[in-house]
C-alpha cells in the first residue's frame, strides 16, 4: 500500500500494524469504500466489510509487473465499486522470468518478510509460483489520555500464488491462476482482539485473437474469506459497569451472565463470470464490449443477527468506444448497465474528449455521471447484542429471567440497516493537461476537478429499545462536493537521475444529517459538517540517483495536512515523513544479488490513524538473490 504514496490525491495508512487503508480524496475510514481494488481483473474487494482486506491478498511486490490506476469515476468500464477511482494489480509474466528468486526483509517493528518464487515449465505451462510469509510487531506501546497504553497488533502471514500460462494455438491463451493465504492477526482501537483469516482463490483467462485483429477474453473467478474473531467474553456487569444486586441494575430480576457477541465466525464468498471482447466496428472506431454476472454471498451472526447466509445475484453490461475523429481530436465514451437484487437497475457513463494542441501537448475534458449500490453489508446489517436465556427456562419455569419478556433483550444496538436504503449518486466534471518538455526530459500532468456525491451512505442516530435507547443506522445521509487540483511531474535528464514530484488539493464541502427519528417522520435535528475528513494538502517527492559504483541512492518525501478519519475523532496533525534508501546490484557467478537498506520516516514520530499510533524511524535490511 505504500505505492499508493507516490499518487496524487491518494491517502494510504495503518488503522493498525498490518491492517491498512487506501482510499481516494475522501473518507478515509477503518474500512474506506467506493474504491474498486482488482488484481489481474479480478476484483479483491470483499462485501462483507465493503472494503479491500490488503493483508490477504497475498501479492509479493517482486510479483508485480505494473499497477494502472485511474484517479476519478470509473464504474462504467470496472462497474458499482469503482465510484472514486479504481486500481488494477497487473502481475508478472511467467515467460519474463526463470529459475528461482529470493526475498528477505528484516528490521524495526520485528519486521519479518521473505518469499521464495520458481519462474519454470511444466509441460507445456509456464509458471510463476511463489510462497511468502510476513510479519511484524505492530505499533510499539504508547500513551492514551495519560495513560500507558500497550498496543497488540502483531501480525504473522503465510501465502501461497502459482500463475500458469498455457498456449494451445497460435491464437489462443489460458492463464490460470491460484492462492491462498492464512494470516493472524490483532487489531482493534484500545481494546485489541485476534483475527484469523483464511482466503483463497482461483481464477481462470482464456482469450483468444481472430485473424481480424478482435481479441476474445473469458474470464471466471472464485475468491472466498473464512474468518474468525477471537473476542474476549465478558460479563454483563463488565460491560455495563453495574452490578446485579445494584439499586442501579437496568435489567431488572435479570441475573448476570458471561455473552458473547455474536459466534464470531463469518464468511465472504465470490462468484464472477465475464464475457469481453475488444474489437475495431469501423475505421478508426476502437471498443470494448462486455457482459458479466456475479453472485455474492455473506455470513455472519455478528454483523446480520442471523446465522443464515445473505446472497446476492448481480449483472452487469458494458461499453467502451473510442472515435478517433482527426490528428487532433479523439472522442471516448462508456455506459455500463447493472442490476442487483436489492437496487434493481441502473445504469453509469462517462463522456470525454482529447485534445493534441502539438505533438507534445494535450488537453482533456471529461465528464460522468455513476452510481454504487450499497454492498451485502451495507444493505443487510443488523448488529444487535443480545441477552438470550435458555438453558434454565423450561416450559414450566417460573423463574423471573425466564419471563418472555426477559428471555431475549437487546443490550446493546450497533448499526442497523435501513430498509430503504438506495444508491449513492456521483456526477464529475474534469479538465485535465498532460505535456512534455525540454525534449520530453520533463513530463507534466495535471487535473482539475469537481465532484457531487448525493445520497451517500453513512450512519444517522435514532431511538432504539435497548439499554442507552439510541442506534446507528446505514442510510442516504450525506452530500458531499469536493473540488481539487492535482499534478504530477516526471524528470528524467539522464540515465542515472530520475525526479518525480505530486501535488494534491481536495476541498470538501458537505453535510451528513446525524440526528433523524426519519421513522417518526420528523426532520432532522442535528447536521454534522465532512470538512474535517478532507486531507486538503498532500505532497510528495521521489528522488532517485544511481552512482557511478553501482550503488543506487533514492528519498521520497511524502507530507499531509491535518485531518481526522471520524467525527468526533482524534485530529492528526500536520505530517512529514521521509524514507532513504541504499541498494546495490552485485554479480555472483550466474546469480544476481540484490542489497539495501530503508529507512522509513527518517525524522520524528507522526500519528497513523489513531493518535496513539506513532510511526517512528524504522531501519529495514534487504536481500533479494536471483538463481538462474
Amino acid at each position: 500500500t505504500d505505492l499508493f504514496r507516490l499518487v496524487p490525491g491518494f491517502q494510504t495508512y495503518y488503522v493498525n500494524g498490518s491492517r491498512r487503508g487506501v482510499t481516494y480524496h475522501a473518507l478515509g475510514d477503518d474500512y474506506p469504500r467506493r474504491l474498486e481494488v482488482k488484481v489481474d481483473g479480478r476484483s479483491v474487494y470483499e462485501s462483507l466489510f465493503s472494503a479491500v482486506t490488503w493483508s490477504t491478498i497475498g501479492i509479493d511486490l517482486d510479483d508485480i509487473d505494473y499497477i494502472e490506476v485511474v484517479r476519478g469515476a470509473n464504474a462504467a468500464a470496472d462497474g458499482s465499486n469503482a465510484f472514486l477511482a479504481s486500481i488494477n494489480i497487473v502481475t508478472r509474466s511467467p515467460l519474463l522470468d526463470s529459475g528461482f528468486s529470493f526475498r528477505t526483509q528484516l528490521g524495526s517493528a520485528q519486521t519479518r518478510n521473505a518469499a521464495l518464487s520458481y519462474s519454470g515449465r511444466i509441460g507445456a505451462i509456464d509458471h510463476r509460483t511463489t510462497l511468502s510469509v510476513r510479519g511484524n510487531d505492530g505499533f510499539d506501546d504508547s500513551i492514551w489520555r495519560g495513560q500507558p497504553l500497550a498496543i497488540k497488533d502483531d501480525s504473522e502471514a503465510i501465502s501461497f500464488t502459482s500463475k500458469g500460462l498455457w498456449t494451445p494455438s497460435a491464437s489462443d491463451n489460458v492463464e490460470f491462476q491460484i492462492g491462498a493465504t492464512e494470516s493472524d492477526t490483532w487489531m482493534g482501537e484500545d481494546d485489541y482482539f485476534n483475527r484469523d483469516m483464511s482466503y483463497q482463490y482461483q481464477y481462470v483467462n482464456w482469450t483468444r485473437l481472430s485473424e481480424q485483429g478482435s481479441k476474445f477474453q473469458l474470464i471466471a473467478y472464485h475468491n472466498n474469506l473464512d474468518l474468525e474473531d477471537d473476542v474476549r467474553p465478558q460479563r454483563i456487569s463488565e460491560i455495563l459497569g453495574v452490578s446485579d444486586d445494584s439499586p442501579f441494575w437496568p435489567l431488572g430480576p435479570v441475573p448476570d451472565t458471561t455473552i458473547y457477541d455474536g459466534s464470531n465466525l463469518s464468511q465472504s464468498e465470490r462468484w464472477d463470470l465475464e464475457l469481453r471482447t475488444s474489437l475495431q466496428p469501423a475505421d478508426k472506431v476502437r471498443a470494448v464490449v462486455g457482459a458479466a454476472a456475479r453472485h455474492d454471498i455473506v455470513s455472519s451472526q455478528t454483523l446480520f443477527d442471523t446465522l443464515d447466509d445473505l446472497s446476492e445475484t448481480s449483472y452487469r453490461a458494458y461499453a467502451n468506444t473510442e472515435w478517433t475523429y482527426s490528428d487532433k481530436w479523439v472522442f471516448n465514451a462508456g455506459a455500463i448497465v447493472e442490476d442487483r437484487e436489492s437496487t434493481g437497475t441502473y445504469g453509469s457513463y462517462r463522456l470525454a474528449t482529447n485534445y493534441l494542441a502539438s505533438e507534445d501537448h494535450m488537453f482533456r475534458f471529461a465528464l460522468n455521471r455513476s452510481f454504487r449500490a450499497p454492498t451485502l453489508l451495507e444493505a443487510n446489517q443488523v448488529g444487535l447484542l443480545r441477552y438470550v436465556r435458555d438453558d434454565e427456562c423450561g416450559p414450566e419455569s417460573t423463574l423471573p429471567e425466564c419471563n418472555p419478556l426477559f428471555r431475549d433483550i437487546i443490550l446493546d444496538a450497533g448499526a442497523i440497516s435501513d430498509p430503504d436504503i438506495k444508491n449513492e449518486e456521483l456526477k464529475s466534471y474534469e479538465i485535465g493537461y498532460a505535456g512534455y518538455f525540454m525534449d520530453r526530459k520533463l513530463s507534466l500532468d495535471m487535473r482539475l476537478f469537481f465532484e457531487q456525491i448525493r445520497d451517500l451512505i453513512d450512519e444517522r442516530r435514532d431511538g432504539y429499545p435497548d439499554l442507552d435507547n439510541f442506534v446507528n443506522i446505514r442510510d442516504n445521509v450525506g452530500t458531499m462536493d469536493i473540488r481539487g487540483i492535482e499534478f504530477q511531474a516526471l524528470y528524467k535528464p539522464n540515465e542515472r537521475l530520475f525526479l518525480r514530484g505530486h501535488y494534491s488539493y481536495s476541498d470538501i464541502d458537505g453535510i451528513q444529517c446525524y440526528f433523524s427519528p426519519i421513522s417518526a417522520g420528523e426532520p432532522c435535528q442535528e447536521y454534522r459538517v465532512y470538512d474535517y475528513r478532507s486531507m486538503k494538502n498532500t505532497l510528495g517527492l521521489l528522488v532517485s540517483y544511481r552512482l557511478e559504483n553501482g550503488i543506487n541512492l533514492s528519498s521520497t518525501v511524502s507530507f499531509r495536512t491535518a485531518r481526522s478519519h471520524s467525527y468526533g475523532g482524534r485530529v492528526l496533525d500536520d505530517a512529514t515523513r521521509l524514507d532513504l534508501k541504499a541498494a546495490k546490484k552485485l554479480q555472483l557467478g550466474s546469480s544476481d544479488v540484490d542489497l539495501s537498506l530503508t529507512i522509513q520516516n527518517a525524522g520524528d514520530p507522526y500519528t497513523e490513524y489513531y493518535d496513539f499510533n506513532y510511526f517512528d524511524t524504522q531501519y529495514i535490511f534487504g536481500l533479494r538473490v536471483n538463481l538462474p
